[in-house]
């Protein structure tokens, strides 16, 4: 962590709390996200919606990898590990670079099936207002995670 930032580190159980109600907060807009996705793919058929789907999907798996993770490494050192276990965290994001690779293969070979046989979107005004929705969720939820970071120096936070 850079000095001279707005905040300084915190340690202990408030930065076990700000960890966690960030990794809750990121599972729950990407449940919300999903629901809503899918519905809007579903009434427009749209690729691009269905990338969005997808990536909602896996940040949904990144967050809760996240969640387990950042509970996991607050756990007390014990016998077996004689400094804690802070290594889950990096784990977690090794992780979620391969939830990443996975859905970029998948949305290339359905972008890759339309490009071959399109389908025209329908309802499009559904799947824009879905977007921008999602943007400005999406958005909140950054701008706290950046928030919990600068307080904590989370990697998995900074990962998810």
């Amino acid at each position: 962590m850079a000095t001279g930032t707005a905040f300084s580190l915190i340690h202990g159980a408030p930065a076990d709390r700000l960890r966690r109600l960030a990794t809750y907060a990121s599972v729950a807009v990407a449940a919300l996200l999903i629901t809503v996705k899918f519905g809007a793919w579903l009434e427009t058929g749209s690729v691009a919606l269905l990338s969005s789907l997808v990536d909602s999907l896996l940040d949904a798996v990144a967050s809760l990898v996240t969640f387990v993770a950042v509970r996991h490494a607050m756990s007390p050192a014990d016998r077996e590990h004689r400094f804690g276990h802070g290594k889950a965290e990096p784990l977690a994001v090794l992780g979620q670079s391969a939830f990443i690779t996975g859905s970029a293969m998948l949305l290339l070979a359905e972008a890759a099936r339309r490009l071959i046989w399109p389908v025209p979107v329908e309802n499009a005004p559904a799947g824009i207002a879905v977007m921008i929705f999602s943007i400005g969720v999406t958005i909140g939820l950054v701008l706290y995670q950046r928030h919990v970071v600068r307080r904590t120096g989370s990697i998995a936070i900074t990962a998810d």
